[in-house]
């Protein structure tokens, strides 16, 4: 039998590749920094981390949310003076970007509660 894990390689090689492909890409053109991002990004793991950490004691991913939320949270709140002028978004285009992200966490959703074992939002 052979154990060398394919599927990792199947995942790992094309994701290499983008990411190469990305970082050539962007070396074109240099954006500043948006650290109002950071802070958001800081503003939802931390939580999420918390919340991880509360359902399962000894949680190595909700330590990893906890930390890096609070990273992201301090960096954002570091160069808060750098945050920049805030675009506001079109309504139409916020109403269908909402219709996304909800289908995918449904999509999500349904594709990993099955794989849990859990169903503890359905008691």
């Amino acid at each position: 039998m052979n154990t060398f894990p394919w599927i990792l390689v199947e995942i790992l090689v094309p994701g290499l590749l983008v990411v190469v492909l990305v970082v050539v890409a962007r070396k074109k053109e240099r954006r500043p920094t948006d650290y109002c991002s950071f802070f958001v990004i800081g503003v939802i793991w931390f939580p999420v981390g918390a919340i991880f950490l509360l359902l399962e004691r000894s949680s190595g991913m909700g330590s990893f949310f906890l930390i890096m939320g609070l990273a992201h949270l301090a960096i954002g709140l570091a160069n808060r003076d750098k945050w920049g002028k805030q675009v506001e978004m079109p309504p139409e285009t916020r109403k269908r970007m909402m219709i996304v992200l909800g289908l995918a966490a449904l999509v999500g959703a349904s594709v990993a509660l099955p794989f849990t074992g859990r169903f503890f939002l359905l008691r």
